[in-house]
């Protein structure tokens, strides 16, 4: 069994809509001397699409399910200022961040702990169609995706 963990999370790899990236990374409101963080990044596209923006930002991507690790890591692998990480999202150090960004399921609010511990004032963090329950948005976003079930909205929180 030990040897199946290595391939599955508790989230399966289902990666943000194509469509919506511009809108994600422009609700980041990054600038120069951000730092990216985006938990369970899957295959790094968060991070490519900002990197490619904003190419005075650092960018860290955590995921630890093996593949798209690995995809993450072949992805990036040009890019100096983009770093993955195979580590646990609720159990990696995000103190630095200036910037979060998370598409991951309902067990989203399980990063309370991680957000109140780790996080400064000022910290930024989107969430693609999930919201952290113990955290009021500072800002709801509607995307214009009728007919995709994924990508609906944006909820942006400033801690």
């Amino acid at each position: 069994m030990q040897f199946l963990a290595v391939f599955t999370t508790d989230a399966p790899f289902v990666p943000v809509p194509e469509k919506i990236e511009d809108d994600i990374i422009k609700s980041l409101e990054l600038k120069p001397d951000s730092i990216l963080y985006d938990l369970g990044c899957g295959d790094a596209r968060i991070l490519l699409k900002a990197v490619q923006k904003h190419p005075d930002i650092k960018a860290v991507g955590v995921e630890i399910a093996y593949v798209p690790y690995l995809l993450a890591k072949f992805y990036t692998r040009n890019y100096n200022n983009i770093q993955i990480k195979r580590e646990d999202i609720f159990k990696t150090d995000i103190s630095n961040a200036t910037h979060i960004f998370n598409y991951f399921s309902p067990a989203i609010s399980r990063l309370n702990k991680n957000i109140e511990t780790y996080c400064k004032s000022g910290t930024r963090i989107v969430t693609c169609d999930f919201e952290i329950k113990k955290i009021k948005p500072t800002q709801i976003i509607e995307l214009n995706q009728s007919l995709s079930p994924r990508g609906k909205k944006l909820f942006v929180y400033t801690i």
